[in-house]
């Protein structure tokens, strides 16, 4: 995905400045203002936006992942280094593998940085959303399954085009299966493309309104792109889902 032009980031850390004046508790918009920040190449500045998110939000393992990452932008590596143990230490605990992963890859950096041997990623490091694909990778009895099970073999061996491409055919194959939608928003996510993965996600989501974990998918996306109030809603929209399930099953 192309870059934001600078004015439209500049116009987005101008929003989010102002709405923190009014909200100073809003982890979500520290963490966007810090993301922005970033994206601008003024990771000293984003520091302290990070370290609020953190701040009101402990538990935010994004936030701690990229104060690890602006910190080592910054050439603090050992400050880093602290930072991006916390947040993989943090998405072990909380099971948010996609960003601990992220998270380690960093971490090997400041820890080269420093002269430290960084040990390489284990098996069990892979992706959340990797994990994800491969739960499904059995099910269904679409003609495009066989399709979806090569796409994620693609995407497990990080052949991240391929998979793209197989999800694709599978959904030429059957527009209305979900599984090839979400491993085709999952792989761009992965690439990094998060405006071809929201269009995955939404058309996803149209396909299944009542899975939690789709309008999750669509939440990191649009936090990531900085777009703060519709990641907002997908989160709640996620929890609500998740708390009426819960209501289901205690019954």
């Amino acid at each position: 995905m192309a870059q934001p032009p600078t004015a439209q980031l500049e116009e987005r850390v101008d929003r989010l400045r102002a709405l923190l004046e009014d909200e100073p508790d809003d982890a979500m918009s520290w963490f966007g203002l810090g993301r922005a920040l970033l994206e601008l190449d003024r990771a000293k500045e984003a520091i302290v936006p990070f370290r609020r998110a953190t701040a009101v939000d402990p538990s935010y393992t994004a936030a701690h992942r990229d104060l690890g990452r602006a910190l080592l932008g910054c050439g603090q590596a050992l400050a880093a280094r602290e930072a991006l143990q916390a947040a993989a230490d943090l998405a072990d605990r909380t099971g948010d593998l996609q960003t601990g992963n992220e998270a380690r890859v960093f971490l090997r950096r400041a820890q080269r940085a420093l002269g430290e041997s960084a040990p390489e990623p284990a098996a069990d490091d892979a992706p959340k959303a990797r994990r994800s694909l491969a739960e499904n990778a059995s099910a269904g009895r679409s003609p495009a399954h066989p399709l979806y099970k090569e796409g994620f073999e693609h995407f497990a061996n990080d052949r991240i085009d391929p998979a793209i491409e197989v999800f694709q055919r599978a959904i030429e194959v059957d527009p209305e299966f979900a599984l090839a939608w979400n491993g085709l928003s999952l792989a761009y996510r992965q690439k990094g493309e998060f405006d071809a993965a929201i269009e995955a996600g939404k058309r996803l989501i149209e396909l299944e309104p009542d899975d939690p974990l789709s309008h999750t998918n669509l939440s990191i996306l649009y936090q990531r792109c900085g777009m703060i109030p519709e990641a907002e809603d997908e989160k709640a929209i996620a929890m609500q889902l998740q708390m009426r399930a819960q209501g289901r099953s205690a019954r």
